[in-house]
């Protein structure tokens, strides 16, 4: 099956929050859109990139993001992949696709957060060229801190 990532554009929000919430489902979290995820309301103003993997039926598959934390650094945020197609390289390329972009935005440095629990991500970032830093938010969620510098 062909997958493409594409910019996120309104035209993609059902599809975004449907995927979203069957990944959180499956990792046995809820997704709140009018609580704690309340960005996804917004996406063209939260983000400075919100990328989509996608069929060629517009079919939401897999995310990633960047958030701006200030000149130099941005934030990777919303990488989910749908389980059926893990394995099979689409999150490296996700994640190469905002790391290029952070590049050409001119960030210096991509920071991200995550869970321990969640090992093939963590196997993932480090592949992607990310390594362990000290805290840098009060996310309460996470316990793993990681960068990435460009």
């Amino acid at each position: 099956m062909k997958m493409m990532i594409v910019s996120y554009n309104d035209s993609l929000k059902q599809g975004v929050f449907s995927f979203t919430e069957r990944c959180f489902a499956e990792l046995g979290k809820k997704f709140e859109p009018e609580g704690r995820h309340g960005s996804y309301n917004d996406i063209s103003k939260e983000y400075e990139v919100f990328y989509c993997l996608v069929t060629e039926d517009d079919q939401v598959t897999g995310t990633v993001a960047l958030r701006k934390l200030d000149d130099r650094t941005a934030e990777l945020k919303s990488l989910y992949l749908d389980s059926a197609f893990r394995g099979q390289g689409l999150g490296k390329r996700l994640i190469d696709a905002a790391i290029n972009e952070a590049r050409m935005r001119g960030f210096k440095t991509v920071v991200l957060d995550s869970m321990k629990k969640y090992k093939a991500a963590g196997r993932l970032y480090e592949k992607c060229g990310f390594t362990d830093c000290d805290r840098y938010n009060d996310n309460i969620y996470a316990d793993v801190f990681m960068k990435l510098e460009l």
